[in-house]
Order: structure tokens, then C-alpha cells, then sequence
């Protein structure tokens, strides 16, 4: 969809944010067509760290509705997870929304969930039907904050709820994964816990709980997230309170980011003057930094594999996407392009197709880090 962006801070209000960038509409069908949170291979269901988180929301939800036949409304509801944690703690009254219809189809299948397949500007035309709406990891992905805060507005109920989980931009630094992940495709607004009370209130909500917290993403990687409790007001919008923070915060994620990258380099060059024949695991955000900012690209890959199957067939550098069960024909090494799932990877590989491939891995292990070994 896209080659890159400028990251950059308001001059006015602080708020960091990705431009020069498609339009929504463009990002909407990018959604529909390129969802990777199927789980296909697990029939949508999620590991523990998946469930456990989705049962932590749940809790802080379920203190703040109304009544047990509260309207829940998840935008972004991937396969039903959250919903259906929800549900279970006797709020019967849930639905979801999402692009994907894949998505929609695995939350009727496997928890009975009723989604419907859409963006959340899809619901312009509908007008206080919820009680809360729950966005998780959405509001970061959305171009036209503005055109969706007004929807949500609609949508809402008087003094109706807003659930927010963001990524904390203050904290990229200090949970750092692979190099620049927190740039990728799909986030494009990076918020900061002034930025997102700034935004709500300019919009017509009220900040009622908001906290920082740090969530588990894979069973090595952890986000910083802001998760926060709004409540659409009746009266004028409020001022903003300028962001001081969110631009040093970038900047010091950057120069982390650089000083985390030079091992890449190290190793790709490595690959590079010994012409060896490599396949490629993952392109996601961080093979694609790594194609375009490194000479990964002179590497002889011959393929690139990938768990999500929307991309198989797809080419890049001219090379073939395929799936992860014809690794078994290939017994070349595996350089995996994944910081954040490097060892999910690792262990697909060697557990689930039983490849003896030499695995090559850019970072190291957290274990064996913090152990002072490397691998």
C-alpha cells in the first residue's frame, strides 16, 4: 500500500503522527483484503498470553457498564476473543465489527459471536445503539481520527462509554523489539497519554479511568499501551493541553532503534558476500525495513515464506510468498525476518513441519541475552 512515511509532531498540539499517506478509503480495503489476525491455523483459537490478555480487558470493561443488558459494540473485533470474555462475565447484549469476513466467519464458528464484516465508518448512519464501544489497537491504524470520532459519537448512546487501547508512544524506547517496529504499514498515529485525552476532548469526551500498561503481544515481546475509559459529554467540546513529551520520546525510540539495527547489518552482509542460497521467513515490518534499508535485497534468496496466507502467491524482489508446509522442500538455511515472532517462527519450524533447516536468527534470544550468550 505503501513505500514508507515521515514520522512527524504537530508544531501546534504535540501529537505524533505518519504523513504523506493513502487515503482512508484505501486503508479500509487494505484491511478487508490483507487481515492477519485469522488465525487460520489455530481455527481462531488464540494461545494463553492471548486469552489472558482478553480476559484483563474484559475485567476492566465489566466494572465500568451500566447494567448486565448494557449494548456492547467491538470495532475491530478480529475473531471475537474479547467478546466472548465479555459474554461470559453475563453481558449477553455483544456484537463486533470487522473488515475482515474471514474474521466474522471464525467468531460465529467458534464463539457464537455475531460480527459483522465492516469498518467503523460504516456506521455513520447509525445512531445510539451502544452503550460502550470497545476499540483495541484501532485508533492507531486510522487516518481520519476526526471522521471517526464523530461516528463514534453517533453511535453512542447519551453519556454512553468509549474503551481505548492504544500503543504508548512515551514507552516505545523502553520496550524495544526489532528496530523501528513501531513504524509500520498499519500504525500511523502514535499517541502519547496527553495526545489521546487531547484527541477525545476536542471531540466530545470525557476522560473517566486512563492507564499505562504494559501487555503481552507474543510470549517474548511486550507493547506499552494506554487503555483508558471515555464518556461522551453533552456540553462543548474542551481545549487541548499541549504535548510535550512525545517528540523527545520518538526521538530517543529512533537513536535506539538505529543502535538495535547494526546488528542486522552485520549479519546480512555476512549473507551477502557468501552468495549461499537462503529462504526468507516473514514480510512483515521488519523484513520490509530490512529489504529497503539494508543489502538483504543482494542476498540469494530463493523464497520467502509466511504464515499468513492472504499474502502466498505474492511476490516481492520478484520472489514467491509461499506457505509455511513447502519449507519441506526447501533444505536451505532460514534467515527469519521477525523480531517480535522469532520464536513462534523457530518453533513452527522445528515442531510443527519437523525441518532440519539452519535457522538464522538477526537477534538474540532473551534467555541467552540475559544469560550473556548469543546464538
Amino acid at each position: 500500500m505503501l513505500n514508507g512515511y515521515d514520522v512527524v509532531v504537530c508544531p501546534d498540539c504535540g501529537c505524533g503522527f505518519a504523513d504523506d499517506l493513502p487515503t482512508q478509503d484505501e486503508f479500509n480495503s487494505y484491511y478487508k483484503g490483507l487481515s492477519r489476525y485469522e488465525s487460520p491455523e489455530r481455527a481462531g483459537e488464540n494461545p494463553v498470553f492471548e486469552r489472558d490478555r482478553a480476559a484483563a480487558i474484559a475485567g476492566l470493561i465489566a466494572g465500568s457498564l451500566p447494567s448486565r443488558d448494557a449494548r456492547v459494540l467491538e470495532v475491530g473485533c478480529a475473531t471475537g476473543r474479547l467478546l466472548h470474555e465479555i459474554r461470559g462475565r453475563g453481558f449477553a447484549n455483544v456484537s463486533g465489527l470487522d473488515p475482515s469476513p474471514s474474521c466474522a466467519k471464525t467468531a460465529s464458528r467458534e464463539f457464537g459471536i455475531a460480527v459483522e464484516t465492516g469498518t467503523l465508518f460504516d456506521l455513520s448512519g447509525r445512531e445510539g445503539e451502544a452503550d460502550m464501544v470497545i476499540l483495541v489497537g484501532v485508533l492507531e491504524h486510522i487516518r481520519d481520527l476526526s471522521g471517526a470520532l464523530t461516528v463514534l459519537r453517533k453511535v453512542l448512546k447519551a453519556e454512553g462509554r468509549l474503551y481505548l487501547e492504544v500503543p504508548d508512544a512515551c514507552e516505545f524506547a523502553t520496550w524495544l523489539d526489532a528496530p523501528f517496529q513501531q513504524f509500520s504499514v498499519e500504525h500511523i498515529n502514535f499517541f502519547s497519554r496527553r495526545s489521546l485525552e487531547n484527541l477525545l476532548a476536542v471531540n466530545g469526551f470525557r476522560v473517566l479511568n486512563l492507564d499505562c500498561l504494559a501487555r503481552a503481544v507474543t510470549e517474548t515481546s511486550t507493547m506499552p499501551v494506554i487503555a483508558a475509559i471515555f464518556e461522551k459529554t453533552g456540553g462543548p467540546a474542551a481545549r487541548w493541553v499541549r504535548d510535550e513529551n512525545t517528540e523527545t520520546r520518538l526521538l530517543d525510540y529512533i537513536r535506539r532503534s538505529r543502535v538495535l539495527g547494526q546488528s542486522d547489518t552485520a549479519v546480512i552482509d555476512g549473507l551477502v558476500e557468501s552468495g549461499d542460497p537462503i529462504v526468507i521467513w516473514g514480510v512483515g515490518t521488519n523484513a520490509t525495513r530490512l529489504l529497503s534499508t539494508t543489502r538483504l535485497g543482494e542476498a540469494n534468496i530463493l523464497a520467502f515464506f509466511d504464515s499468513n496466507p492472504k499474502v502466498h502467491g505474492k511476490e516481492v524482489l520478484g520472489v514467491t510468498i509461499r506457505p509455511p508446509a513447502e519449507l519441506r522442500e526447501m533444505p536451505y538455511p532460514v534467515l527469519i525476518a521477525s523480531r517480535v515472532f522469532q520464536d513462534e517462527i523457530e518453533r513452527q519450524i522445528r515442531e510443527d513441519l519437523l525441518c532440519p533447516n539452519r535457522i538464522i536468527r538477526l537477534y538474540p534470544d532473551e534467555r541467552e541475552a540475559e544469560a550473556g550468550t548469543s546464538r
